[in-house]
């Protein structure tokens, strides 16, 4: 399951707050979806969700977009970002669950304090190997399409569909691709893993990312699981 998590902003204008308080909100409600998500875990006393949970999640927290916003917004951002992972590679849950963490994207730009916190989370978190979360951060959807053909080309390979598939983030750290795209505040994937969710079913979410409740969580999941009925699989 992947989440475009889009509408801080706007949550922060409606209330007649700074920016940065939308994106405390929205990053609140990333954790919240962390709790849903093991809610469908087994063995567990969180475990309140018959059948089998997905395995894999993937969440877009910011895009290479991002990087042409104001310095102060970008400034808190990265702050918001940094006290998030570091939290999060000393969060129970994550290895209580054995949850291995790891963050894709360009991050070039990103100041030398938050690629350290991405690097304790990854290798905190590294030898996990039963759940993966996926924080794709600095991306975009074409330049990872970009940076796949680079590497190729940079092997002495041949650019093919199959070699670029070989060479997207996905694919270079086992996860498999797509196949739900959740997305809140707008009904456009905006580039989301391009490469890897030409299958991918779409559930879009009337609401800001702030807002999104379980019950949205909940929906998104049983809608997809009629569709795959539907189609046989």
């Amino acid at each position: 399951v992947g989440f475009v998590m889009d509408g801080n902003r706007r949550f922060a204008r409606n209330l007649g707050q700074p920016v940065i308080v939308g994106h405390r909100h929205g990053a609140q409600t990333a954790g919240n979806v962390l709790e849903w998500w093991l809610r469908f875990m087994p063995n567990t006393a969180a475990y309140t969700h018959p059948g089998p949970g997905p395995q894999y999640l993937t969440v877009w927290a910011f895009s290479a977009e991002n990087f042409k916003r104001p310095k102060e917004e970008l400034d808190g951002l990265f702050r918001l970002m940094d006290a998030e992972f570091k939290s999060l590679a000393f969060t129970s849950v994550v290895h209580l669950f054995q949850i291995r963490v790891r963050v894709v994207g360009n991050l070039e730009g990103l100041p030398r304090e938050l690629l350290d916190s991405i690097r304790l989370l990854e290798e905190t978190t590294g030898k996990y190997s039963r759940l993966f979360l996926q924080i794709a951060v600095g991306y975009g959807g074409r330049d990872e399409i970009v940076r796949s053909v680079k590497r190729v080309l940079a092997r002495g390979g041949e650019v093919t569909e199959e070699s670029v598939s070989q060479n997207t983030f996905c694919s270079q750290i086992d996860v498999p691709p797509v196949e739900l795209i959740v997305r809140t505040s707008e009904r456009r994937t905006s580039g989301f893993f391009l490469w890897d969710t030409q299958s991918a079913e779409l559930h879009f979410v009337d609401k800001l990312w702030p807002q999104l409740t379980e019950a949205d969580w909940l929906d998104a999941v049983a809608s997809f699981a009629k569709r795959e009925m539907r189609n046989g699989r």
